[in-house]
């Protein structure tokens, strides 16, 4: 932390006073107050616990996965880095396990719903013929064998020759593919009205989807353990402006924080809930030196900090940097800002709140003047 006197030095330079003289910020008259910036995050393991019954079609080997005996009692070791991806831990009750041979069909087949187990369905015994489709078979009598009175005309732009019509004798008047019919025979069935079934393939039984066609399926109780990361961003400014943070840079002198697991709980009187062990207190926890910035950096936290259900391990990784706001009677317009760095303390000057307010005034009287003037003009 910056003294007083380093702190007034940093600003005689920044107003490049001469050999940093006194005179030009005198110690008479200036107010110095100091700002925390405070920045991070507070990571938690959150943990869910769910109970229920799992069901696998076939048969299944259990026994890799881990045996519990009450769910909310089974030790899972809290994790090394707590803001880790979304984990999800399964695990089977002990004796829950059990295999079952399907009630609801034959060695894994059931009889087809579509052909109801006969093998085959029924077909058109005639298809539409692909050349003429039924209309205009035959241009002398249409299909029928009984000649019109009326030839009908030529398809028109059809390009392949017509034959003679096997039912009413008429030269160059039928489709060459089916002579006149305007049908042929089923490509599928021959004709014969009847076709194997398409979900069987003619074997009237398909697989049974519950079991997986095995006949056999298991049952167990199914303990879940999810573990997800929540995020609590930290970002205060202590009553300096939020562009505080924009003034400052990584090369300027930081304090950190970093921790996991049990010492970043700290202890807290209102607290009953059963977190991972013993909770500390942050300041002590610490291995950097301790200060009043640390002090005030526990205290900000602290309200954050409070146990949530399901936790089981934090992280909480901060930084912090202490400013001081200066002002000085003889610079009433002026804020002087400084900020702890290397190689020098950097300042940044800002308007005071009074000047602020007497532009702000300023800004309105020039607007009043220019409204009353059109209203004269107008």
């Amino acid at each position: 932390m910056l003294s007083d006197d380093d702190i007034l030095a940093a600003v005689r330079r920044g107003l490049g006073a001469p050999g940093a003289d006194d005179a030009a910020f005198p110690a008479a008259g200036a107010h110095i107050t100091r700002h925390l910036l405070l920045a991070g995050e507070i990571v938690r393991c959150v943990e869910t616990r769910t109970e229920g019954t799992a069901f696998h079609a076939g048969t299944r080997d259990l026994s890799d996965l881990p045996e519990y005996d009450d769910l909310d009692r089974y030790p899972v070791p809290p994790p090394a880095d707590p803001g880790a991806a979304r984990s999800t831990l399964r695990l089977v009750r002990r004796g829950s396990v059990a295999a079952h041979a399907c009630s609801t069909c034959t060695n894994g087949r059931k009889p087809c719903a579509r052909c109801r187990g006969a093998g085959d369905v029924a077909c058109r015994t005639h298809v539409p013929c692909a050349g003429c489709e039924g209309r205009l078979c035959c241009l002398a009598c249409e299909g029928t064998g009984k000649r019109a009175r009326e030839a009908a005309d030529r398809p028109q732009g059809e390009t392949a020759s017509r034959v003679r019509c096997r039912k009413c004798g008429a030269d160059d008047a039928a489709c060459g593919k089916c002579r006149g019919a305007g049908r042929k025979k089923c490509g599928v069935c021959g004709g014969t009205a009847s076709r194997p079934c398409p979900d069987c393939a003619g074997g009237g039984t398909v697989s049974h989807d519950f079991c997986a066609g095995t006949g056999r399926y298991v049952e167990w109780t199914e303990g879940v353990v999810v573990r997800e990361p929540v995020v609590d961003t930290v970002e205060e400014s202590s009553d300096l402006p939020a562009r505080a943070f924009a003034w400052t840079n990584e090369a300027d002198a930081w304090n950190r924080v970093d921790h996991v697991g049990e010492d970043a709980f700290p202890p807290d009187d209102t607290d009953t809930g059963s977190g991972p062990g013993t909770r500390t207190d942050l300041t002590e926890a610490t291995d950097l030196t301790q200060d009043t910035d640390l002090a005030e950096v526990a205290a900000r936290l602290k309200p954050r900090l409070g146990f949530r259900d399901g936790e089981v391990a934090r992280r909480v990784r901060v930084r912090y940097l202490s400013l001081a706001r200066v002002t000085h009677d003889d610079h009433p317009d002026r804020v002087y800002v400084v900020i702890p760095g290397r190689p020098a303390p950097q300042v940044v000057t800002v308007r005071s709140p009074r000047r602020a307010w007497r532009l702000a005034a300023l800004g309105l009287l020039v607007l009043v003047a220019v409204v009353a003037v059109s209203r004269l003009l107008t």
